[in-house]
């Protein structure tokens, strides 16, 4: 009989970074980056004394001869107040870079001085409750098992009820 493929559909929600990761794979390919999961992950490998200063902006890749994999350049985004800082801390960021690699992937880091994108603020936090509100949500929420869904719903309620209260 005839081959009878058929698409495979997904059933419910997909994550947005399964659709986004295959579009924006070709654009950081071109900055030198495999995939986007260092910038992903650039503040947990940086810390938090240096994610909001810094920012990767590409890897070069040197020529390598057949069997050899020779480390990468990392051009380092830095503002510029900061660079001194930074520059003191490269071996332990390189570190911390190849281990997030699992190996020696970057060899060296080249500072380039330039204003790094500021993030927004987080939100505020919702307005506390009324004693009597507060009671009357965390009533509500007994009966729920799951610890995170809980601590999801208390954090709802609170927006919702702290919304209402202004």
């Amino acid at each position: 009989m005839g081959d009878t493929r058929q698409k495979q559909r997904r059933k419910g929600a997909v994550a947005l970074g399964e659709l986004v990761g295959p579009i924006i794979d070709p654009v950081i390919a071109r900055r030198g980056f495999a995939t986007a999961d260092l910038l992903a992950a650039w503040p947990e490998i940086v810390g938090p004394a240096h994610a909001d200063c810094t920012a990767p902006e590409r890897i070069v890749w040197p020529r390598a001869k057949a069997g050899e994999s020779p480390p990468g350049v990392l051009f380092l985004r830095v503002d510029g107040p900061r660079a001194i800082f930074v520059q003191h801390e490269l071996p332990q960021i390189i570190e911390r870079i190849n281990a997030f690699f699992g190996y020696a992937a970057i060899g060296q880091v080249r500072i380039v001085q330039a204003p790094v994108a500021v993030k927004p603020a987080a939100p505020e936090a919702p307005a506390r409750l009324a004693p009597a509100a507060e009671a009357a949500l965390e009533n509500r929420l007994t009966t729920v098992e799951d610890d995170r869904l809980r601590e999801a719903l208390d954090r709802l309620g609170r927006g919702v009820l702290g919304a209402r209260r202004n």
